[in-house]
């Protein structure tokens, strides 16, 4: 056995000790880097990032080397302040405390114990709770819904070909159903999907599918995201979507 080797096993040893695994770096980067790829390929110039939660994602578009524009929309108020911490340094990234639906008004969000990321406008489902049991619902929110339509009016004059983001657990067709008027501008949408719903009213991944296609969009990546802690199987992952030319 190599040093290099040696050391390899000596620290992914070390690592599993405190319940963590090492993998590779080109593992952990290739997603990102196959969607600059085709962000690149679709002209992106403006990024709508709904369901933002602490800025992650923007984060990882910057890292990838993206410098357009950024617009972000997160409804959980702890969230919303390490997101919009993380926009004001930076001059071309916004972000708006509301979540993003269908029709506007206000409702109540039930907040998650895991910084905000698994936070819903839906009940939580059991199938959820056995795979994550660290997470759960620790209180309620009175929030700010808009739709990107009303959200986006008179913003995106200059945008040019826009990438769409959703990650609002189980409320995406919401989201889509709410931006008519913006997707025409819309290239790529990314978007997460559940093979077995996680949240009380979520649709189905087939269900997602046709809505998607129905809106004009083929896919053109998966990336697997929550997987059954049991089983191995994947419940949810996250699909990316290109025009149909």
């Amino acid at each position: 056995m190599s040093l290099k080797q040696a050391l390899k096993k000596t620290a992914r040893s070390t690592a599993r000790t405190f319940g963590f695994d090492l993998v590779a770096a080109d593992h952990l980067t290739q997603g990102s880097s196959r969607r600059a790829k085709m962000m690149n390929y679709n002209d992106i110039r403006t990024v709508i990032d709904v369901g933002a939660n602490r800025g992650d994602y923007a984060g990882e578009l910057r890292e990838s080397g993206f410098q357009g524009r950024i617009i972000s929309f997160e409804p959980v108020a702890s969230a919303f302040q390490l997101t919009s911490a993380r926009a004001a340094a930076d001059p071309n990234w916004e972000a708006f405390n509301f979540a993003v639906g269908a029709t506007p008004g206000t409702l109540e969000i039930n907040v998650a114990s895991h910084t905000a990321g698994s936070s819903s406008l839906l009940p939580m489902l059991q199938t959820h709770q056995d795979n994550a049991p660290d997470i759960h619902y620790v209180g309620k929110q009175k929030i700010e819904v808009v739709t990107l339509d009303n959200a986006l009016a008179g913003k995106l004059d200059t945008a040019g070909p826009l990438l769409l983001k959703v990650d609002t657990q189980g409320y995406e067709a919401q989201v889509l159903r709410g931006a008519s008027t913006i997707l025409p501008h819309v290239r790529l949408i990314e978007c997460e999907l559940s093979f077995v719903p996680l949240y009380e009213g979520q649709p189905t991944f087939k269900q997602m599918m046709e809505l998607i296609d129905s809106l004009g969009f083929e896919p053109v990546n998966f990336e697997p995201g929550f997987v059954a802690a049991d089983s191995g199987y994947c419940l949810q992952l996250d699909g990316l979507f290109a025009r149909k030319h």
